[in-house]
């Protein structure tokens, strides 16, 4: 079940790839990004968590915290994320339990709208050299649900939900200005 705008968060407490608590309660008092990506070869993922960890600083600046989770082993995890480096706890949720407790949905629909329209994320993924760009070999180093669409949550200081983004395609992602929208509040 999708959730909405002004539910008070579902609180998690598990561990992120490198070992770490993480909790939704300990970023109380803190605005908060949670970033429900696809599993960790998805070409697309990979380009947005390129671009979120080069915006990372200013949005750290500015009051932001950030989670991302990535249906997949620890194992794939590390394969295809620890290259960039990511400042901020990457969780590996290979069995979907946070998925499911967000309301995060799949579709094979998206899936074929993400092929047919987003020909140039892939080729950027290829050329930043991220993710599993060429199809079969995408589909082979999976390890999560091909059908998984991405969602962002927005969770004000008192961890109610500010925004939900509901991917409609594997490559539709929150848009930045939303986020600088919610960070001028």
């Amino acid at each position: 079940m999708k959730l909405k705008p002004g539910q008070l968060a579902p609180d998690f407490h598990t561990r992120d790839i490198t070992g770490a608590p993480v909790s939704l309660s300990a970023y109380h008092g803190r605005k908060l990004l949670l970033w429900f990506a696809r599993p960790a070869a998805c070409p697309l993922c990979n380009v947005r968590l390129w671009y979120l960890i080069r915006r990372y600083p200013e949005y750290q600046r500015r009051g932001l915290s950030v989670i991302t989770f990535f249906e997949s082993s620890e194992q794939n995890a590390h394969k295809y994320l620890d290259m960039q480096q990511a400042p901020f706890p990457i969780i590996a949720d290979h069995t979907g339990a946070l998925y499911g407790l967000y309301g995060v949905q799949t579709s094979w629909m998206g899936i074929l709208q993400a092929r047919l329209t987003r020909g140039n994320m892939y080729r950027e993924a290829k050329e930043k050299h991220v993710g599993v760009w060429s199809l079969l070999a995408n589909i082979k180093a999976l390890d999560g649900p091909i059908t998984r669409m991405p969602a962002d949550f927005l969770i004000g200081l008192d961890q109610r939900i500010h925004q939900t983004y509901y991917a409609k395609d594997a490559g539709d992602f929150l848009p930045f200005a939303d986020l600088d929208a919610f960070l001028a509040q």
